[in-house]
């Protein structure tokens, strides 16, 4: 079994921001539950451009399965121990690049900022 897992970083005007996520996110909804996109997206007070280069990470062989919230902790805190983790035990499978045009007014939908 592979594990599939993925290092976002995010870039705006407001900064970068780095985390790691389940699976391979291609697009804002892929994101969307991640804690860490979340407390990226709380520092953005108007509308923004984010840009967002997502590098995909395989670890183990065999059929390719999306990880888990528990198998994504494991390779984070295999990291934390081993700096190298990601070059000598995993296979970067795939880079993708892509944006988000951020409006903060519509985080509620447009009848929220008429109120």
């Amino acid at each position: 079994m592979a594990i599939l897992f993925s290092h976002v970083t995010m870039e705006s005007d407001y900064g970068i921001g780095e985390f790691f996520a389940c699976g391979f996110p291609n697009d804002e909804d892929d994101l969307d539950g991640c804690i860490a996109y979340e407390e990226y997206l709380m520092e953005v007070s108007d509308d923004a451009v984010i840009d967002v280069h997502v590098e995909a990470y395989l670890y183990g062989d065999g059929e390719t399965v999306r990880a888990t919230p528990e198998e994504l902790a494991y390779m984070i805190q295999r990291l934390e121990h081993d700096p190298l983790f990601l070059q000598d035990h995993c296979n970067n499978t795939a880079d993708y690049d892509f944006e988000i045009h951020y409006k903060p007014d519509e985080l509620f939908g447009e009848d929220f900022s008429e109120m």
